[in-house]
């Protein structure tokens, strides 16, 4: 599978739904990491730039320490094209997902 590295200076992130462990669907055993055989975790943020933003699942190795509405910092974020079928799409992987400022409780405006 090619993985095609994405630039993310100049980008900001923002944690917009808490981490999720991943499951292999037929068993519901958790999907691990096939070099560090750590567990997998999905997590969803808004990707900011000054053309607009963007909401990305990003899958890590690890739980990320990273709550909803919180600024985070995405470190060796890849593109994995996939296709399976008729579907295809656009995986996304990096390499840590951790906090980049305080936490700010969803819900809470001010």
């Amino acid at each position: 599978m090619m993985k095609l590295p994405i630039d993310t200076r100049g980008m900001q992130f923002t944690c917009t739904h808490k981490p999720e462990l991943r499951t292999v669907r037929e068993t519901g055993q958790p999907r691990l990491d096939r070099e560090t055989r750590r567990e997998l975790f999905q997590t969803q943020v808004m990707a900011l730039t000054a053309e607009g933003a963007e909401i990305l699942a990003i899958t890590v190795a690890g739980e990320p320490a990273v709550s909803v509405g919180q600024p985070v910092t995405v470190e060796g974020l890849v593109a994995l094209p996939w296709a399976q079928g008729d579907r295809a799409g656009i995986a996304y992987r990096a390499d840590a997902i951790r906090a980049a400022g305080p936490t700010k409780p969803a819900g809470n405006a001010g």
